[in-house]
């Protein structure tokens, strides 16, 4: 697997409020609403938020666009923001990339989300030409400001040598900043880079530690990563049983490896009670799902089943998969 193939750059579609402007009671919005059309651009703003976040899930989205659209008129970068982020997704205004784009731009000095998805629309191409470098530039604009996101993407551009030269020190950095902020992805990514380039027992041990930040924040690769070092223990005690319990969680979200390991787990009896036919329906489910150990796995413990067995093993996969498939968790 390549532990830092983990670049996402998604636009922040959600429709955000400044600090201080809440979307305002029923009461309140006859008021505002005059004060709005005296002018008052803070009144268009929070006017346009009330619009996005009415009580009952009323949202007018056309409202919201117009209400932010006289506010950004004025120079309010907030609303410049989210009339950017509706452009975006062509809620209340047609869907267009250029105009979201001089939104942002707009925006981009106040309000670091817009010049994170400034970097975004260079990065995909989106209303431009694809521009790795003048992405670098907004990401980097943004990461200063603080966002979590842009220190993260930051970081992969460093990391992958996209837009500017490789540089695993500086990616690193970018990723610590991002990670100290909860940033899951981070997390895992330095838990990576510890891991591979470890030297003592030390790096192993704060290997493991990025790892499980990122695994108890449902990062099901960090869950698998850390399930193999606690069965193998490199920078923890060796520990099956929790090994499993890692692994379990990974498995939970359909990862074809984790899903694979917890079969030998369980097949070998270590950290949990040995089950032939419970390791088949995992190896089933692994090879499923591409796993090319699961599939040499089956072949050789085909043979050791019996009816019985082999027909439970296949009801277990069967249903363990619909759960799966649902968003649910199997009961391994």
């Amino acid at each position: 697997m390549n532990a830092l193939n983990r670049l996402v750059c998604c636009l922040l579609l959600t429709v955000l409020c400044a600090a201080g402007h809440a979307a305002p009671a029923a009461d309140d919005v006859a008021v505002l609403t005059a004060a709005a059309e005296g002018g008052d651009p803070a009144a268009q703003y929070a006017l346009g938020v009330h619009h996005t976040q009415a009580a009952g899930g009323q949202v007018d989205a056309q409202a919201a666009a117009r209400w932010f659209a006289a506010a950004a008129r004025q120079g309010h970068a907030q609303a410049a923001y989210n009339l950017g982020v509706l452009t975006v997704r062509g809620q209340g205004v047609a869907r267009d990339y250029p105009a979201a784009r001089r939104l942002f731009e707009q925006a981009a000095e106040q309000v670091p989300s817009a010049a994170y998805n400034l970097g975004v629309l260079y990065d995909q191409g989106l209303g431009v030409g694809v521009d790795a470098a003048q992405a670098v530039v907004w990401y980097r604009q943004a990461a200063d400001a603080g966002h979590a996101g842009a220190q993260y993407t930051l970081g992969q551009m460093y990391y992958e040598g996209i837009g500017v030269p490789a540089d695993a020190p500086q990616a690193r950095r970018w990723f610590e900043a991002a990670a100290a902020q909860g940033h899951r992805e981070a997390q895992y990514n330095l838990g990576a880079m510890t891991y591979l380039a470890a030297a003592t027992a030390a790096d192993l041990q704060a290997a493991a530690d990025w790892y499980r930040k990122a695994a108890e924040q449902g990062d099901s690769l960090a869950a698998f990563n850390l399930g193999r070092m606690y069965h193998h223990g490199e920078g923890v005690t060796r520990d099956d049983a929790v090994a499993v319990r890692w692994y379990r969680r990974a498995a939970a979200s359909g990862d074809a490896f984790a899903l694979n390991n917890l079969g030998f787990m369980v097949y070998n009896g270590l950290g949990v009670k040995a089950d032939v036919a419970k390791a088949y329906a995992l190896f089933t489910l692994a090879m499923q799902r591409g796993n090319s150990n699961a599939e040499q796995a089956l072949k050789l413990l085909q043979p050791q089943l019996g009816n019985e067995e082999r027909m439970r093993g296949e009801g277990l996969a069967k249903a363990w998969d619909a759960t799966l498939r649902a968003g649910g968790t199997p009961d391994w």
